[in-house]
């Protein structure tokens, strides 16, 4: 009814053909009419008041709305945009000179659910906002010329520490470290009791509040209270020592679901970074902190016991079980430091070649480049990437249950898991074994109940199921006994894996192995620059400077906030055909490239 009511107001407001040619006109009129939903008979009359608005100040060039109304309309979105636009907390985008028109779409799109945001649907519903609010708000926003801060807040390479990092400063930090050493560990990192964070690689500008934090009372804690004698200069000193120590990559998985934490994390992500690893020194990195830490902390957030409107606010109505998967995904993603960026071999962009490098410590199993030469182990070979990445997240964050491949994934960050796999991704398969006692005959009369999901003569084109052509026999006859007993979860396979007898197992196992492998159809990683000129350009301006209406600005937006945006377009959180295209073949060292260079400019 209310589309209809719509469409009738938009004829009515004799604005349907011509004068709604700019997006404005149309957002704002939406903004009208379905505001009047429940009042019909006012349909005509709003659409005639926006109507005359249109014609007298957009025809002329100029905002609707009233910038100075909307500045007092814009204390509400003050605690994570600023009143100058350019804040970008919780996620937040910077918006500071957006463009009028897309910002209307976009509050009209979290208003009616489209465009999905937790913070953002709470202030429509807790607002209200009423069409010339959201015409007036926008319209200050779009007046402001405050430049967007991206390259400070993103560029870990120009940082500069707060403190004095000179040799002598940092030996007598780690003198009185050694005082420390008891709860948090002689190798900077923690001891056997996870609820103490790990020191190394902490920013001065987060680690010397918090201790002081301790002494102060906003924190309370009996054992940190007793070092309230430090002076200033020695807590400054022991900041440096624990400045300059390298991030400590030993994850401490958590007892959640790392899988359901990262979904989760995506409303931490504007603050905290998408993996974790924060690009505000004065904000703290989560990434490879002990889970049970972070579990304790984020639910005194939440109870008041830690003091922060900030958190407090975001974490309030979160549930225990989101913040144990929080705290699991968080504890195994690599910590990372501006101190100590990840290498990049030669500076250039080569994900594959990082890859291979890590990929060093599966050779022993999977064999080389990922072609396996034992019984009951699985080539890597031939498989898709984003397969290899859900079965390798899979092992590291315990779905899959195996000793041996959780001690040797357990370390892996999800960038370098998606490195490894397009490694094996661009490997050749080389034939496979067949099992000595398969009827490959009767195999493929049975295998045509797999195709429809594996694809025809085991190649899948599925990019996440995997293909079974040319695998270990032994590994697949293994791989559906487990699938019908349970031990591997699959509602899909469980069916018509309890359906097979033992021998019907081992010559369908057989028929695959016998097949040729092949390798999948991938898109390997753009240089960032290459997608950026190509792509982005095209819609955002060149180095990100929109002039088109509609089209948001890039250049300078906070690098956090352009990383989540592209994984909420890939995974069709957000909806927009064109970008939900383009985000989908990108991968997560392609957004963070790419998401970097645009911060930048």
């Amino acid at each position: 009814m209310c589309r209809l009511a719509l469409v009738a107001a938009l004829k009515s407001s004799g604005i349907m053909a011509n004068s709604m040619k700019n997006i404005i006109g149309w957002t704002l009129v939406a903004a009208f009419a379905l505001a009047g939903c429940d009042k019909p008979d006012a349909q005509k009359e709003v659409a005639q008041m926006v109507s005359h608005a249109y014609e007298n100040k957009a025809g002329k060039g100029k905002s609707l709305g009233n910038a100075e109304a909307g500045k007092a309309v814009a204390g509400k979105c003050a605690r994570c945009h600023g009143i100058d636009g350019v804040l970008a907390s919780l996620g937040a985008p910077f918006i500071a000179g957006l463009h009028q028109d897309y910002m209307v779409s976009a509050m009209l799109a979290y208003a009616d659910g489209s465009r999905r945001n937790d913070q953002m649907r709470d202030i429509a519903v807790e607002l209200k906002l009423k069409p010339e609010q959201i015409a007036d708000v926008s319209a200050y926003y779009a007046s402001l010329k405050t430049s967007w801060k991206g390259a400070d807040v993103g560029n870990k390479s120009s940082y500069t520490p707060m403190v004095s990092l000179s040799q002598d400063t940092v030996n007598t930090g780690a003198a009185i470290a050694s005082r420390c050493n008891s709860c948090h560990g002689a190798s900077r990192s923690t001891s056997k009791n996870e609820l103490i964070p790990v020191l190394a690689a902490m920013p001065p500008e987060y680690f010397i509040p918090s201790l002081k934090s301790y002494f102060n009372g906003k924190r309370r804690h009996d054992v940190m209270k007793i070092f309230s004698s430090l002076k200033d200069s020695e807590i400054r000193q022991l900041a440096a020592y624990y400045a300059v120590q390298p991030p400590l990559n030993r994850p401490r998985p958590g007892k959640g679901n790392a899988r359901a934490g990262e979904m989760a994390a995506g409303a931490c992500a504007g603050c905290h970074s998408i993996d974790g690893n924060a690009l505000n020194p004065e904000i703290p990195s989560l990434a490879g902190q002990p889970a049970e830490y972070l579990i304790k902390a984020i639910m005194d957030y939440r109870g008041g016991r830690r003091n922060d409107p900030l958190m407090s606010d975001a974490v309030r109505r979160m549930q225990d079980e989101t913040i144990v998967n929080l705290a699991a995904y968080y504890a195994v993603q690599k910590p990372e430091s501006p101190l100590h960026p990840p290498g990049q071999g030669n500076g250039q962009f080569a994900p594959v070649a990082e890859g291979r490098r890590i990929a060093g410590s599966c050779d022993g199993c999977h064999g080389r480049n990922g072609n396996s030469n034992k019984v009951g182990i699985p080539s890597l070979t031939g498989l898709h990437v984003k397969y290899l990445v859900s079965a390798t997240r899979d092992y590291r964050d315990g779905v899959r249950k195996n000793g041996v491949m959780k001690k040797v994934v357990g370390h892996l960050s999800d960038s370098d898991i998606e490195k490894v796999g397009f490694y094996y991704a661009t490997q050749s398969p080389m034939p496979g074994k067949p099992a000595p006692k398969a009827d490959l005959a009767a195999g493929e009369k049975i295998s045509s109940g797999c195709t429809s999901c594996h694809g025809h003569g085991g190649i899948s084109t599925a990019p996440a199921t995997p293909s079974l052509a040319g695998q270990d026999a032994n590994y697949l006859a293994a791989a559906t006994r487990d699938y019908a007993s349970g031990a591997r979860s699959n509602e899909a396979m469980a069916g018509p894996a309890k359906g097979l007898k033992p021998d019907e197992t081992i010559n369908v196992a057989g028929y695959f192995a016998s097949l040729k492998a092949a390798k999948p159809d991938i898109t390997l990683p753009l240089s960032p620059q290459f997608s950026i000129v190509q792509k982005c350009n095209r819609c955002h301006g060149e180095n990100g400077r929109s002039t088109e209406p509609g089209t948001p600005s890039l250049a300078g937006q906070s690098e956090a906030y352009l990383v989540l945006a592209l994984k909420e377009y890939q995974d069709g959180t957000r909806k927009n055909k064109f970008m939900n295209a383009m985000s989908d073949v990108l991968s997560l060292v392609e957004m963070k490239a790419i998401s970097a260079f645009y911060a930048r400019q």
